[in-house]
């Protein structure tokens, strides 16, 4: 039983972040909280179906789209988590910005054209919906909606978790306060107006981030007196911290390392289900061709905020310029607020609540459909009234965002780890059976099982167990679960499960080809 005394009960992170007192950046704030719950509104009026609410009938075009998929995966990570490994392990961090763009091209190669038409050939609202006329398993089926119920949460925990820095950044609340009155903006907005309302706040908020990352960019270059003592200041204090590859051990582990994180945020991109079912939603096959540069380009932009704020600061530190009053997960809101003007920091602020809740919101449908839609079907029963599909996944919108809400007040993991913890839960589940299922003839509904299953259980014998030991106050067990890691503790387990669901699925289409049979109206499509 765990001791309720040694149990935090305020979040851990509370103190060190600036409060705005600032009646710009509080005006910024408000607008947008107001803009946010109005498109809620509107999308609320236009959501007639589970359809509408989960892939707004089919209606987007080429911006909306690669906007929305940009910022779904930027979002509250970029702002707190990206800083924030950028302060810790230096240019080791960069891995995840270098390469996340290419994350866009590779999925949109390899999925985007795929997805859309099996939207047009078969009824499909998510992914579980589309592994289902894939692989024809109710297995499958319902293993993807555990899958995506289990990423939703430490997903979305990351989010709720910046969103409390920001409102308290903002309107100087008690950083306990932020959290819980965040959440439930979130969950009127989410329930209000689905993705409809979603895509159009991605949008907006991704052309506010990608102007304020420029300004951003251009004061912590000026904050650190440039790129070249910036430098200068990290190496004095630790030559890794500007090495190619990082302060995360010697030169073999942060190949590795640097390996790992290639391999995670590009490839693992692809399995980014509040990203891929975002193919579902465009109007036509032809507005998907130009979607991947420009969303690349566009996250390549906004990356800007973490590696300037991030480094800037942690060279001021290093070399007495500024007292470290703070930790790692407020180094972009600090930077923000006291070293920006008022315009900028309101801008950058406003838009990270926009982005949060918006990408929040696709977290939350997803996660909802695979409780409310997947789930049942799985289990054959299904929902099969429309409206009342439609209330219940509502109702699962507002079970999810209590239990995400729980696990930031309970959990002293960073910003930046969360992040990377659910990122790496859906690449391991999604890449092999979406990607490879997708373009690969011979992939059977045993390799896909036994991929989800086996990638499910690196991730959670290996991340969520000892993490959740951890906060539990079972460090033993926790220490005792890693000895068997066989990898240094910096290379990301998430990277590990995916290169085992990988080979699971391989190995096991393999030996299963003569069970199974590709469905008929499917053999065109795979062709393309």
């Amino acid at each position: 039983m765990i001791d309720a005394a040694a149990v935090p009960l305020v979040p851990l992170q509370s103190e060190g972040i600036p409060v705005a007192d600032d009646p710009v950046i509080l005006a910024f704030g408000a607008a947008y909280l107001l803009i946010v719950v109005l498109i809620g509104a509107w999308g609320y009026m236009r959501t007639q179906t589970t359809g509408d609410f989960l892939i707004t009938g089919k209606s987007i075009g080429t911006w909306v789209l690669a906007m929305t998929a940009f910022s779904v995966i930027q979002s509250g990570f970029g702002f707190v988590g990206g800083p924030e490994l950028v302060y810790q392990f230096g240019t080791t961090s960069l891995w995840i910005f270098f390469t996340a763009p290419l994350g866009f091209l590779i999925t949109w190669v390899v999925l985007a054209k795929r997805l859309r038409l099996l939207a047009d050939i078969r009824n499909v609202l998510t992914l579980a919906d589309g592994m289902y006329v894939r692989y024809e398993s109710d297995w499958v089926r319902g293993l993807t909606g555990l899958a995506v119920v289990v990423g939703v949460i430490a997903y979305l925990a990351t989010n709720l978790a910046a969103l409390q820095f920001v409102m308290r950044a903002i309107f100087g609340i008690p950083v306990l306060w932020g959290l819980v009155s965040g959440a439930l903006v979130l969950l009127l907005y989410s329930m209000l107006g689905g993705m409809i309302a979603g895509v159009w706040t991605d949008f907006l908020q991704a052309l506010t981030m990608i102007t304020g990352a420029v300004f951003v960019f251009a004061y912590a270059m000026s904050f650190g007196g440039g790129m070249e003592t910036i430098s200068r200041n990290l190496a004095t204090a630790d030559p890794a911290l500007v090495s190619p590859f990082g302060a995360m051990g010697g030169a073999t582990t942060a190949v590795l390392v640097a390996i790992a994180w290639w391999i995670l945020f590009s490839v693992g991109a692809a399995g980014q289900p509040h990203l891929i079912t975002k193919f579902y939603m465009s109007r036509n096959l032809e507005i998907l061709k130009w979607g991947a540069p420009i969303a690349a380009l566009s996250y390549a932009v906004s990356s800007l905020i973490a590696f300037s704020a991030g480094l800037s600061m942690r060279s001021m530190v290093e070399a007495g310029e500024i007292q470290e009053t703070f930790s790692a997960s407020e180094v972009g809101p600090v930077f923000v607020l006291e070293y920006t003007p008022s315009i900028v920091a309101g801008l950058i602020l406003a838009a990270l609540l926009a982005a949060i809740m918006s990408t929040s919101d696709s977290f939350l449908n997803i996660g909802a459909a695979a409780i409310s839609r997947d789930i049942p079907r799985a289990m054959g029963q299904p929902i099969d009234d429309d409206k009342t599909e439609l209330r219940v996944t509502q109702a699962a919108l507002a079970g999810l965002t209590v239990l995400a809400t729980g696990v930031v007040y309970f959990s002293d993991a960073l910003v930046g780890i969360l992040g990377t913890i659910g990122w790496g839960f859906f690449a391991a589940a999604f890449v092999p059976i979406a990607v490879f299922g997708m373009n690969w003839k011979g992939a059977t509904k045993w390799g896909a099982i036994v991929a989800i299953l086996g990638g499910l259980f690196v991730n959670v014998l290996y991340s969520a167990v000892p993490m959740a030991a951890d906060v539990a106050g079972y460090g033993g067990v926790a220490s005792f679960i890693m000895r068997f890691y066989p990898f240094p503790d910096v290379f990301p387990v998430g990277t590990v499960a995916l290169l085992v669901a990988i080979v699971l699925f391989i190995g096991v289409s393999l030996l299963t080809q003569h069970r199974s049979e590709l469905p008929a109206d499917l053999h065109a499509l795979l062709e393309r």
